[in-house]
Parts: structure tokens; C-alpha cells; sequence
């Protein structure tokens, strides 16, 4: 829920100041500034309602690019109504044209990803490089990917750790993700586990979800350093913790999997519960129909020795954090 509201702060203290910005130059219509103001007062307070009407007039009425980035972000966030991606992606295009950074990176996102039109990695590259040349930094990385997988340029790795590596040695989680997933995954002529490994750390101590999921694959995977199995367990479950869905599965397989309590020759209560609450985390949220089954299989068993009497509060904890924020 902080993060939630954390979130939602940093966007409304965004448009805020681009808007007084907007007010006190020259291409801004004195009369437009209370609507906004409104919206962004509703906006702040919650009242997605109102908020929503406010941006949605302006955005249609006098074709305001921040409104229309606004406008796009309810609806990618469901704010006050459900979440839209066809529609947060035609606002986001909109905004994108007004020559709003983060709208132009979106509106790349979009065509990237085929999300309101066909895959387009030439649209989506003319968007990434107009969002970093205008300061959005971290499109620089997207771009990188377009010419690490070759989707609709010819594939050069060296030029795409080139455009990736200052973003994130600034500092920039995302970016630090992608260098990782880079190294990790990316060109052969470029693959260093190593090199992987201390980025996605990086990211990690900014408590990114992802960095500690991917942290546990590689520690999983290297047979060589001998990586303790608590310490595996241990990233699974961050990466659960904070939300991020594929870890679900791990960090239950894992405590299904732990060594067994050498007293009684069974898991440990700890990591029977912790089993049954990832495990089931995983069969309500996972895409992977595989994964889900193996889950199912996993929490039958589970059941056949757990407690009846632990049942609902371990559900009620599955309730709590499958929550939206």
C-alpha cells in the first residue's frame, strides 16, 4: 500500500510541476490552469471521479499532451475503473506527439510490445530515442534491446551494452535490470553470468523484485559455487514478498523441497506453511499452466499433513497479499 501511494504521489507531484510549467509559459491558456488544478487536487486526494473528468476535458477539449499522458496512466493503473492497456496506450501515443519524455517512452513500450497496434520495432525505436534525447535516460536501454534481439535492426550487442551500460552505472534500477538480463541472456558473444550476477545484485539493493528472482536462477544454476539452499530459498522469497508473480512458484518449490527437520524426518512447520502460502500464491496468480499444475500436485500434499486448523490463517495471509495495492 506505501508503494502504492508512494507511486501515486511522485505522479501527482509530476504533473503538478510540468503543468505550473506549462502556466507560466507562453503556450499555456490562463484559463485552462483551474481545470487542471482541480483535477490535480482530486487526483491527490483520491477522488479518481473527479480527477478523471478533469484531465479527460482537458485532453479532449484543448488537446493538452499532459492531460493526455494523465489520462493514459488511469487507465493503465485502473484508477477508478478497469484496467485498460488499448486505451493507456492510445493516450499514451497522443501525449507522446504533445512531447511528453515518459508518454514517448510508453507509446515505444506499446509498439515494442503490439500492444494498440501491430508489433512495430521501428516505431518503437523512433519513440525510445525521442524519450532519451529529451532526458528520459533509461529508453536508451530499450533501444539496447532492439538491437540485442535483432527485432527490426540488424543485431549488434557491443552497440547495445553501449547504450545500456551509462544509464544504469548512474545508478537506474531498470537499467541495471536490463544490463543483467543482457549478460545473462542476451548474444552469445556477450553472455558473462558473472558480470550478470553483480548487476542484477545492484539492482537488488534497491529492493527490486525481479533482481532477487533472477539472482536466485543464477545462484540455482551454478552448480559450481556450491550456493547454500536457504541462501536460494532466501531471493525466491524476496522477490515474492514484493509481488513479483514468477517468483510465487520458486519460493514455494523451494520450502517444498527444503531439508527435512533432522528430529522428525519432515519439513519444518516454517517451511510447510511457507510452502503452502507460495505454492498457493502461485496457482491463483501464475500464467503457466504447467507451473500451475505441479503447485496443485505440490499443495495436496501439503494438505495431506499440514493442520486442518492452520488453513485459515494461512489463507487469510494469501488474502492479504494478493491485495492490489
Amino acid at each position: 500500500m506505501k508503494k502504492a501511494l508512494w507511486a501515486l504521489l511522485c505522479v501527482v507531484t509530476f504533473l503538478s510541476e510540468a503543468w505550473a510549467d506549462k502556466v507560466n509559459g507562453a503556450d499555456a491558456p490562463a484559463s485552462d490552469h483551474p481545470t487542471l488544478q482541480d483535477a490535480q487536487d482530486a487526483l491527490a486526494s483520491g477522488n479518481y471521479a473527479k480527477a478523471f473528468n478533469g484531465y479527460h476535458n482537458a485532453a479532449v477539449q484543448d488537446k493538452n499532451a499532459l492531460a493526455q499522458f494523465s489520462v493514459g496512466l488511469f487507465y493503465q493503473n485502473g484508477w477508478g475503473r478497469e484496467i485498460d492497456p488499448i486505451a493507456a496506450c492510445r493516450w499514451f501515443e497522443k501525449a507522446a506527439q504533445g512531447g511528453i519524455p515518459v508518454a514517448q517512452h510508453l507509446a515505444g513500450v506499446c509498439f515494442d510490445e503490439g500492444i494498440h497496434h501491430e508489433e512495430d520495432p521501428a516505431a518503437a525505436a523512433h519513440w525510445f530515442r525521442k524519450a532519451a534525447q529529451a532526458g528520459h535516460h533509461y529508453s536508451y536501454c530499450h533501444l539496447a534491446n532492439l538491437l540485442m534481439t535483432g527485432r527490426g535492426f540488424p543485431k549488434d550487442s557491443v552497440k547495445a551494452l553501449e547504450l545500456c551500460h551509462p544509464v544504469a552505472q548512474q545508478g537506474s534500477p531498470p537499467a541495471q535490470l536490463w544490463m543483467g538480463k543482457f549478460y545473462l541472456q542476451g548474444d552469445s558473444a556477450i553472455r558473462n553470468k558473472q558480470e550478470a550476477y553483480r548487476w542484477f545484485a545492484a539492482a537488488a539493493q534497491k529492493q527490486t523484485p525481479e533482481a532477487f528472482y533472477y539472482l536466485g536462477l543464477i545462484m540455482q544454476s551454478d552448480s559450481s559455487a556450491n550456493q547454500a539452499p536457504s541462501e536460494i530459498r532466501q531471493m525466491f522469497e524476496q522477490a515474492a514478498a514484493l509481488k513479483y508473480v514468477p517468483a510465487y512458484f520458486q519460493a514455494g518449490k523451494h520450502f517444498y523441497d527444503a531439508e527435512p527437520d533432522p528430529g522428525t524426518g519432515q519439513l519444518s512447520a516454517e517451511h510447510l506453511a511457507k510452502a503452502y502460502l507460495w505454492l498457493s500464491a502461485a496457482i491463483k496468480q501464475s500464467q503457466n499452466p504447467e507451473e500451475i499444475s505441479v503447485a496443485k500436485s505440490m499443495v495436496q500434499q501439503i494438505l495431506a499433513v499440514m493442520p486442518e486448523t492452520w488453513l485459515a490463517k494461512l489463507d487469510q495471509k494469501i488474502a492479504q497479499h494478493l491485495q492490489r495495492d
